[in-house]
C-alpha cells in the first residue's frame, strides 16, 4: 500500500534496487521499510547492501537539491560536511558511512514530509529551532546516528499521536 504526499507516493517495500538511481526513491522505501506498523523490514537488505556497495556520488549532488527545496540555507555548506567537494570531484563512489549519512539525512526529510503531508510543513519543522532537541534544528541532528533517531522518535510521536 503506498501514500501520496506531496513529494510523491512513498514507494512499496519491495521495488527493485536496480533501478535507476535515485536517492529519494531509496529515502523513501527506507522510510517504508522501518515503518512501525507498515513495514516488515524485508526490503531493508537490498537497501543495505546498496549502501555498502557505494552509492554513486550522485546522492550527494540530490540530497544537496532536496535541502535546497526543503529550505536548508546553505545546502551546499551542509552536504560539504557529509562529504567535501574536493572528494566529489576525484569518486565515483561513496565510502559505506558517507552513503549510511546521506541515506540518514534523506530518509529523515522523506519522513518528515510523510508525517506532515506537504513538503511546505515538513521544511518548516526541519528547519526550525526544537525544544525537545536542546534548541537544535532537526536537519542538524540528522547528521548523527543518534540525533537522526531522536528526530525520527518525535516524527513517530506525532504521527502516531503518542506523547513524545
Amino acid at each position: 500500500m503506498a501514500r501520496k504526499s506531496a513529494s510523491g507516493t512513498m514507494p512499496t517495500p519491495h521495488h527493485d534496487c536496480s533501478d535507476p538511481f535515485s536517492l529519494r526513491e531509496l529515502a523513501g522505501r527506507m522510510v517504508r521499510e522501518t515503518n512501525p506498523v507498515y513495514g516488515d523490514g524485508s526490503g531493508l537488505e537490498a537497501i543495505r547492501e546498496a549502501v555498502a556497495e557505494g552509492l554513486p556520488t550522485e546522492a550527494v549532488k540530490q540530497l544537496q537539491a532536496e535541502l535546497k527545496r526543503f529550505g536548508v540555507r546553505r545546502s551546499s555548506e551542509y552536504v560539504n560536511g557529509i562529504v567535501p567537494r574536493a572528494t566529489l570531484q576525484r569518486r565515483e563512489q561513496l565510502k559505506e558511512d558517507e552513503g549510511e549519512t546521506v541515506l540518514r539525512v534523506a530518509s529523515v526529510v522523506a519522513l518528515a514530509a510523510y508525517v506532515w503531508g506537504n513538503d511546505e510543513s515538513a521544511a518548516e519543522w526541519l528547519t526550525c529551532k526544537h525544544p525537545m532537541l536542546g534548541g537544535a534544528r532537526p536537519i542538524d541532528r540528522a547528521l548523527s546516528e543518534v540525533g537522526a533517531r531522536q528526530v525520527e522518535h518525535i516524527l513517530y510521536s506525532l504521527h502516531f499521536g503518542l506523547p513524545a
